[in-house]
């Protein structure tokens, strides 16, 4: 009701007025400063190719989420900003984790998206994904997100196998004075963030930000509050300086403070409960980092730059203790040989120290390590004729898990127009293991539901079932060979149309099978399983021999390459400018994936039929906004998920809605709905975390923003 009263308050008298008084509206209009009227003006991009080119052409399937996009989407964290970009699925499992990849293999574990802050990579070693509930800063200091979808490892390394992120903050000069943001709401409990910019001397700028928030948890299924909050404090501090001499520098850092209630879903050996859900415990995380970048420009258009950073983390959680120390520095060299030759390369080092402590559950052969990454880059960017070009590209490294890897790339663009673009790429891209998959053993936190492996525990009758998982150190890395075809074009400066294809080629891919043999602690029993092979089952206590029955079975596994998988689909992005005041952003995106285990094996079967139904075969997303008159601006968001068969999870269509009005030049008053057409749903489920899935809720916050 309320938001039918606001749309018909706002929407129709404004729509009659135009249809009545069409030059009154003109001077409203007239009005607005530059940075209130909505534009289809294109971004630069530099994430594609480590240099600065208009986003018109890129040979990739890029997708700029730029600072007004995330102010008006309403978005308060950066997982749901990720929600815009076509083709990305973002799924949420509680109230503080986050299930995000794109092109499949959607998983709170999703390995193959690199994701970069300013230049710092922040996948964890620990299972070469990230911690989405830490990722985060001032939201009104990010100038915009590049979202590369498709493999990006030829410049910036393994792990970029489905994307990279790459989210860029803005400079210090263009954060000068100060800006106030805070807020309430249903589940944004509390928030507020303050910044300030000044100068240093002539030639810098700085800026300083303190931001807190509080979150509610999410819902249980029945309604009652699953108490896993959310809060979490955060300070930074950037400083960039620029010389006549053509020379850049810039120093940056934060360090934060929280903590979340996961809930956790736990089987206890000595317990008298196969299963038991665990909440009202704090998990608690601190860190921080420092970044230095130095860049110097010549008058040739070459340049060289320099980048380092330190980063700190601790996550003191029921089932581990873990805490890193990861260095990292870099080099690269633009130069220009020829007329048409543009040519970067590059070398870098990565140092990361390791220790795991205080396990419940998990087990580790030694609790500290130590790994080093070399790396070495090289791009030629090569001119043909004026409307062809050619990149091809190559990226060499040197890791701990598996050694050297070659990971190569080739792109060919054909601008049929200035605002007419074609483009092709040919990549490889690996995935290295990570620590969880060649070192850490997991018990009793997988719980196996009834239905999985129903043709072995037919002859039980007390699910559920646990599966233990032992990494494996002589794993392979998963390899991917893509190949995808891309269309972009804008019409009159109104109409701005995005489409790729995409078909990837996956090998090696990691799957748990049979580790052959129980733990100290169990007894072995095999029984035949459909394929025919003997399958260990462990009785941790009761028997199998006679009714009833009453044994508590474990399924002992481990990691394998195991798989291949082919994936293919199509993404299309539409931006319409349908008037001066009016603009809206569609986009579509459709996945297949089919998967083919390397043996006829029953746990192989099982991933196989896993990674086909991770993610959901079709998404959309429609995003409108309006400014009206009397700085008045309305925005609306709805998007679509089709239904996540293995985290067994129904399609679902969701709807945002904010409206603002902005007092003066410096103060906005704003208030934002989430999730509207549902009072609780539930978004992602899965069983190798132990991590209790809850659901997602209708909220409303209320929000006051003053710059000055």
């Amino acid at each position: 009701m309320l938001l039918a009263g606001i749309f018909s308050s706002l929407i129709i008298p404004v729509n009659l007025q135009a249809d009545s008084d069409s030059d009154k509206m003109a001077d409203t209009l007239l009005d607005l400063s530059l940075e209130e009227l909505i534009s289809l003006d294109v971004p630069d991009v530099t994430s594609v190719s480590k240099r600065k080119q208009r986003l018109m052409d890129s040979p990739a399937a890029v997708f700029v989420i730029t600072d007004e996009d995330i102010q008006r989407s309403g978005v308060t964290s950066i997982p749901e900003a990720l929600r815009m970009v076509p083709g990305m699925q973002v799924a949420r499992l509680n109230g503080n984790t986050w299930s995000i990849s794109t092109r499949g293999f959607n998983y709170i574990f999703a390995n193959k998206l690199l994701v970069l802050i300013d230049g710092r990579t922040v996948y964890s070693p620990l299972f070469s994904g990230v911690n989405w509930d830490i990722q985060d800063t001032m939201l009104e200091d990010i100038a915009r997100i590049e979202v590369i979808r498709g493999p990006g490892a030829a410049l910036w390394g393994a792990n970029a196998v489905n994307g990279v992120i790459n989210i860029i903050t803005k400079h210090a000069a263009d954060t000068q004075g100060g800006l106030l943001s805070t807020g309430f709401g249903s589940e944004e409990k509390a928030f507020a963030a303050y910044r300030y910019g000044g100068e240093i001397g002539d030639d810098g700028y700085y800026r300083a930000f303190f931001k807190t928030f509080t979150r509610d948890g999410l819902a249980n299924s029945d309604g009652t509050d699953a108490n896993d909050d959310w809060k979490i404090n955060r300070a930074g501090l950037r400083a960039d300086w620029q010389t006549e001499t053509g020379a850049e520098a810039s120093v940056q850092g934060e360090v934060y403070d929280g903590t979340t209630r996961p809930p956790l879903k736990i089987f206890s050996y000595y317990g008298t409960e196969v299963e038991d859900t665990i909440v009202n415990l704090n998990r608690a995380q601190q860190g921080g980092h420092l970044i230095g970048n130095y860049k110097q420009y010549y008058s040739d258009g070459s340049n060289f730059s320099l980048r380092g950073y330190y980063d700190r983390y601790e996550n003191y959680d029921y089932r581990v203790t873990e805490k890193r120390d990861i260095g990292d520095l870099e080099f690269q060299h633009h130069i220009l040989p020829w007329d048409n030759h543009d040519i970067i390369w590059g070398l870098g080092y990565r140092l990361t120290k390791y220790n795991l402590s205080d396990m419940n559950n998990i087990t580790m052969p030694q609790t500290s390590r130590t790994d080093e990454l070399y790396s070495a880059f090289i791009q030629d960017h090569i001119t043909l004729s004026p409307t062809w070009s050619l990149a091809l590209s190559s990226r060499f490294e040197h890791n701990d898990f598996t050694g050297y890897e070659i990971q190569p790339n080739a792109k060919v663009t054909w601008k049929a127009a200035e605002n007419r673009t074609f483009w092709g790429s040919l990549s490889r891209a690996v995935k290295t293991p990570s620590i969880s998959e060649t070192e850490v053993t997991t018990r009793g936190i997988n719980i196996l539901t009834e239905d999985m492996f129903d043709p072995l525990l037919d002859f039980v009758s007390n699910p559920p079932y646990l599966m233990s998982i032992s990494g494996n150190n002589n794993l392979n890395s998963e390899s991917l060979t893509a190949f995808e075809l891309g269309y972009r074009e804008q019409f009159n400066n109104r109409l701005r149309l995005d489409v790729t294809a995409f078909l990837n080629k996956y090998d090696d891919i990691l799957a748990y099978v049979d580790r052959g043999e129980c733990y100290d602690d169990t007894t072995v029993e095999n029984i035949i399983g459909l394929d025919g092979q003997p399958t260990n089952v462990c009785v941790i206590s009761g028997t199998t021999q006679a009714p009833p029955f009453d044994a508590i079975l474990e399924f002992p596994t481990t990691f394998t390459n195991g798989l291949s998988a082919t994936a293919y689909g199509v993404e299309v992005a539409l931006d319409w400018q349908v008037n001066d005041w009016w603009k809206l952003h569609t986009n579509f995106s459709a996945l297949q994936i089919d998967a083919k285990a390397y043996q006829n094996e029953i746990y192989l079967k099982e991933n196989e039929a896993l990674i086909e139904e991770l993610s959901a075969s079709s998404t959309a997303n429609i995003r409108s906004s309006m400014n009206l008159p009397n700085q008045w601006y309305l925005d609306f968001w709805v998007r679509y998920m089709d239904n996540l068969k293995n985290a067994k999870v129904g399609a679902y269509t969701a709807l945002d809605f904010r409206v603002a009005k902005k007092i003066g030049k410096d103060l906005e008053v704003s208030l934002t709905g989430k999730n509207l057409f549902d009072k609780q749903r539930l978004e992602f489920s899965e069983i190798f975390s132990g991590l209790g899935a809850t659901e997602v809720q209708e909220s409303w916050y209320l929000q006051l923003r003053w710059q000055y």
